[in-house]
């Protein structure tokens, strides 16, 4: 059987894009990549700034960059999020593929995105890992975001736990507050524990400059990401990690989804966890954003395995073959 031609516009979000294109090739697919957001073009400086122009310069230039690059007659189109694809790109890139699958993955919330509504009009196929936005959008087809195969729990023998809990994430709206009410309460419960804030150093003097929040905070907060090697090792040490979702966002995040995988506890600020097939209160713990001091038992309980066939689901194998 021959193999399928594939075109992926991704967002260059750590290396899950090549994750992504390293599945499809297990699947049959030969890729052509692109990311939507080059490497050295400040599109998210411009948005922070709210530049409208300088916004819409970019996404026309960066677009028309792939569809006049990209080549024809391909069998599939994936796209994550089409943040930043013009119809102008879209029209020229359909003009040269007029008879493949056009599909669409929403890793966002639509109130985040709201053109991405507009976008989905292009798309044979729209997907999202957002409950809430299918439910109201019923053209979207729910579509919970994965694991990848180092967070497969039988891949990983026994490890010597170093801290109580665990947590890495961006720094962005509210983290640093609850990061550091965490932090207090874990203090105070004699909890060990690990909080890492990553933000680029431009965006955290931009934010040093105009708020006070990050004046005298930088106890928590790092300037160069960790590995992913790094951060699987430390979840892996840790009896419970932490999931602070952003907070207009209702679709769970990749953090909680590779926590299923590697089998660990997750305490969680997302209320919506307790709507999906793999919430057991012995393994999930929610928290209010604004009182998250909680019941230190759980972590005194033990691990639940999650049954083979739900956790199967959630991998990346399973969540690529369902939108192919």
């Amino acid at each position: 059987m021959s193999r399928q031609k594939a075109l992926f516009i991704g967002i260059g979000f750590y290396d899950y894009d090549q994750a992504i294109i390293s599945e499809f090739n297990s699947l049959g697919y030969d890729v052509d990549y692109f990311s939507e957001f080059p490497a050295g073009i400040p599109y998210r400086y411009y948005l922070r700034r709210n530049n409208k122009d300088k916004i819409e310069s970019y996404k026309e230039k960066t677009s028309m960059d792939i569809a006049n690059s990209c080549k024809s007659n391909y069998d599939l189109i994936f796209v994550i999020k089409g943040e930043c694809l013009s119809q102008r790109a879209i029209d020229k890139i359909k003009s040269k593929n007029p008879n493949c699958k056009w599909v669409l993955y929403l890793w966002d919330s639509i109130v985040r995105i709201p053109q991405s509504k507009i976008t989905a009009k292009n798309f044979d196929k729209v997907y999202s890992f957002d409950r809430a936005d299918c439910l109201e959008n019923k053209e979207f087809i729910f579509n919970p975001l994965f694991f990848r195969r180092e967070y497969d729990r039988s891949l990983h023998g026994k490890m010597e736990l170093k801290f109580d809990l665990y947590f890495l994430g961006w720094y962005h709206s509210d983290r640093l507050k609850l990061a550091k009410k965490i932090v207090n309460f874990c203090k105070k419960e004699g909890l060990s524990h690990k909080v890492i804030l990553y933000t680029g150093y431009m965006n955290y003097l931009l934010h040093k400059v105009v708020g006070k929040e990050l004046k005298g905070n930088k106890e928590y907060l790092v300037f160069k990401s960790i590995t992913a090697k790094m951060n699987l090792d430390l979840i892996m040490k840790s009896k419970a990690t932490l999931d602070i979702a952003h907070p207009e966002q209702t679709g769970l995040t990749m953090r909680t989804i590779e926590l299923l995988g590697a089998q660990k506890k997750i305490i969680t600020t997302n209320s919506d966890i307790v709507n999906y097939d793999f919430y057991d209160p012995k393994n999930i713990l929610v928290i209010d954003r604004e009182n998250p001091d909680f019941d230190t038992n759980f972590f005194k309980i033990e691990f639940n395995p999650t049954p083979e066939h739900i956790l199967r689901k959630y991998s990346i194998n399973e969540w690529l073959k369902r939108m192919l």
